[in-house]
């Protein structure tokens, strides 16, 4: 038993794209060793585990103690009382027998990511690393979408909404603890692009077309919904159209819906099948309602605005 990748946020997908903005995190099982059972010991439980622990650890030591019994989970920290080879006895009142489970006792442990170049994996794209030493029961969770924090500070944002923004990268990862000496697995064939757009602190306007951006299908976007009125019977629509060098429309679609008694957050993403005329030079969104309801237009007035 050792270090587990249990979510990956690529999933099974050979790479996927992510909005910069949002966590894009890796979740990690740590589980040490794997032990017998917990039984009544001298003074506490006593643990059953294989190997020989004693060139490693010693009384005093701390360890998290994991173990299932009838009517009872061992699910703690605790120190040990006595060791030798295949048995230990913690500071823990023996409470009920327990069966199977695992122990977490390396020292000065963490987790180490790398976000490297998917062509060069020995090039680390930040110029540190990223650490977590997880909870006491080994779970473990690390959030990559820092990478774009460094674009920010390279100067990448200029004034006005950014289409180009784009960071590739594959992770790779290592158990670091005392005595260890592992060295970093790559998460192959999984790589993770990161797209991110700013505004400009100015007067906040409804940016609602632009010209066209580097469009990636099944790319997820988002947008901030303030619904002022009463509609809770009914949806809001969000539009789109693709509009020629005149801004004439060529075609049109339906990108989502979210129900419009909900305030806030709409994640939304291309379609799959989705397409772009070559006559298309702008992509304007824009709302519509499925219902009747009393609201006032300049609910959805909107002015007219692209990216240069």
């Amino acid at each position: 038993m050792a270090l587990t990748l249990i979510t990956n946020p690529v999933g099974t997908d050979a790479s996927k794209i992510f909005a910069g903005f949002l966590p894009v995190e890796f979740i990690f099982k740590r589980e040490d060793l794997s032990i017998t059972s917990v039984t009544a010991g001298t003074g506490g439980a006593k643990i059953t585990h294989a190997g020989d622990l004693t060139s490693y650890l010693s009384e005093g030591d701390t360890i998290y103690l994991y173990s299932i019994g009838t009517g009872y989970t061992y699910n703690i920290t605790t120190d040990i009382l006595s060791i030798v080879a295949g048995e230990i006895t913690v500071d823990a009142s023996y409470i009920v027998s327990g069966t199977g489970g695992y122990i977490n006792y390396f020292k000065n442990y963490y987790v180490e990511l790398q976000c490297v170049n998917p062509s060069l994996s020995d090039v680390n794209l930040l110029p540190f690393s990223l650490q977590s030493d997880g909870d006491m029961a080994g779970n473990i969770r690390i959030d990559v979408s820092i990478v774009n924090e460094l674009n920010l500070q390279r100067g990448v944002i200029t004034e006005g909404l950014q289409t180009a923004s784009v960071q590739q990268f594959e992770v790779k990862y290592r158990q670091v603890y005392v005595g260890s000496a592992e060295s970093f697995t790559l998460i192959d064939n999984k790589l993770i692009i990161l797209l991110y757009a700013t505004e400009t602190p100015d007067d906040e306007v409804i940016l609602n077309s632009f010209t066209v951006p580097k469009l990636f299908l099944g790319y997820p976007g988002a947008l901030t919904i303030s619904n002022l009125a009463d509609v809770a019977s009914s949806t809001i629509q969000l539009n789109y159209n693709e509009l020629d060098i005149n801004k004439n429309t060529i075609t049109s679609g339906l990108l989502s819906a979210i129900a419009s008694d909900v305030n806030g957050f709409l994640l939304w993403k291309w379609p799959a099948n989705a397409s772009l005329n070559q006559s298309t030079k702008f992509v304007e969104f824009d709302f519509s309602v499925a219902g009747t309801f009393d609201f006032k237009a300049i609910d959805f007035a909107y002015p007219d605005f692209k990216t240069q």
